[in-house]
């Protein structure tokens, strides 16, 4: 299974704080009282596996254009965030609704089935068996502590020593302004890795350092750790 890119749009605007909804909920659409965001699935491309998204922002008269495009480019840089390339059209004016509204299309790499849509992140990450849903980018180095061995007066090595073998692990995270940070885990625990491949393991881990930097559009976080055991399976994505 994959993340439905429509429910990931609106769960992660909801996140922010936006009152989002789908674009054509089939029924009346309510009066607008404050700032809304909606999204439908704007275009698919089965050939190169993309999809985009149309996310509407949309305020009253009351509080002006240049209010309703603020609200878009905070809108704009979360689904940047969610690995989406964001393109922003200009500011229009509804007369009937009395409204304005700033459209943004966000095109998501993702697989399109029969009956839905969904994003492939290329990974998962689970801690303790928890999604880590803010996780970009995983580093794996395996250490196997082995040493080259020289006679003395020999000038080429005669053997290789085992020595302590474990895993470097770098996970960095980034989380949109106003979405719940997640806790941090304890000491010693789990951490799986799904590819479309296979499937990693890796048990006894702790981060030994962890590394936090803020800025206006959230918080990217990055740990840095040790495994001390590893196991793989077959298996992918497609199993999740």
């Amino acid at each position: 299974m994959g993340y439905s890119i429509l429910e990931l749009v609106l769960r992660r605007l909801r996140q922010a704080g936006f009152r989002a909804d789908v674009a054509y909920p089939g029924q009346k659409y309510p009066q607008i009282g404050e700032t809304v965001a909606t999204a439908h699935i704007e275009k698919v491309d089965r050939a190169n596996l993309t999809v985009t998204m149309e996310v509407c922002i949309i305020t009253p008269a009351a509080t002006g254009g240049t209010a309703c495009e603020v609200e878009a480019l905070r809108a704009t840089e979360i689904l940047r965030w969610e690995g989406a390339v964001c393109v922003q059209n200009g500011c229009t004016y509804d007369g009937v609704s009395q409204v304005y509204v700033v459209s943004i299309l966000a095109t998501f790499t993702g697989t399109t089935e029969e009956n839905s849509c969904m994003i492939w992140p290329g990974f998962y990450c689970f801690v303790n068996g928890e999604l880590q849903l803010f996780a970009t980018n995983i580093h794996i180095e395996e250490v196997t502590g082995r040493q080259v061995e020289f006679s003395m007066g020999e000038a080429a090595p005669v053997g290789v020593s085992d020595g302590c073998h474990y895993w470097n692990i770098e996970l960095e995270e980034v989380i949109p302004a106003g979405s719940a940070v997640e806790q941090e885990p304890g000491m010693n625990f789990t951490l799986k890795l799904v590819t479309d491949e296979k499937r990693e393991e890796f048990s006894q881990c702790n981060w030994v350092t962890t590394r936090r930097e803020y800025s206006k559009a959230g918080l990217r976080r990055i740990h840095k750790g040790v495994a001390l055991g590893r196991k793989e399976t077959a298996g992918g994505l497609s199993e999740l």
